[in-house]
């Protein structure tokens, strides 16, 4: 009789690395982020803005007038080249000036003349002083951001409230040619959020 003799085998299972169809290839290059662009916001003291029959400025003292807080809200330096003043939706040049010449620093922040800083603000009293009548103000900045775009932006438009019932200016009290008003550089700034 034959008998079968139990012999131990081994059996040696060899597994090759390499590569699946399925694996995906080297990670693809993340396209440059886009560079950010200066954004602002604007807040005024109050809208509508009351008629004041003195305080606008030593030449013509009745007007409209506020203050205006402009503030960078992108992350993104911006330098200003013009300020642009609407009545009524139209450009008046009575009232052209610089950009600098109407904000500067607000209350309590870093300031650099001559730009608003990232997420900084600029400060300034804005409106006209005039015997004239006007519904409306706005006003437009124009510049550059640090990343190179160039960019206007325009305000919120500013309500100006009717001269109370009955109110007249004398001739000899008002001016002929409307202005902007005198900045009121030394007043404490307060803001209303």
């Amino acid at each position: 009789m034959m008998r079968l003799v139990a012999v131990p085998t081994t059996v040696l299972m060899l597994f090759g690395c390499q590569k699946s169809s399925t694996s995906p290839d080297a990670p693809a290059t993340p396209s440059p982020a886009t560079p950010r662009t200066s954004a602002f916001t604007v807040t005024f003291d109050e809208n509508p803005v009351v008629f004041r029959s003195t305080g606008c400025s030593f030449s013509t003292p009745q007007g409209w007038y506020t203050q205006a807080r402009l503030q960078e809200t992108g992350g993104v330096i911006f330098t200003p080249t013009t300020l642009t003043q609407k009545l009524d939706g139209n450009v008046v040049s009575f009232l052209t000036e610089s950009f600098n010449s109407r904000f500067g620093a607000c209350s309590g922040m870093a300031f650099t003349p001559g730009m608003i800083l990232a997420n900084g603000a600029v400060c300034g009293t804005i409106g006209v002083c005039t015997a004239g009548a006007f519904a409306t103000y706005q006003f437009s900045v124009s510049g550059t951001d640090a990343n190179g775009h160039a960019l206007t932006f325009d305000s919120p438009v500013l309500q100006l409230g009717a001269r109370p019932a009955g109110q007249s200016i004398s001739f000899a009290e008002s001016s002929l040619t409307p202005r902007a008003p005198a900045p009121r550089v030394d007043l404490p700034l307060t803001f209303r959020r």
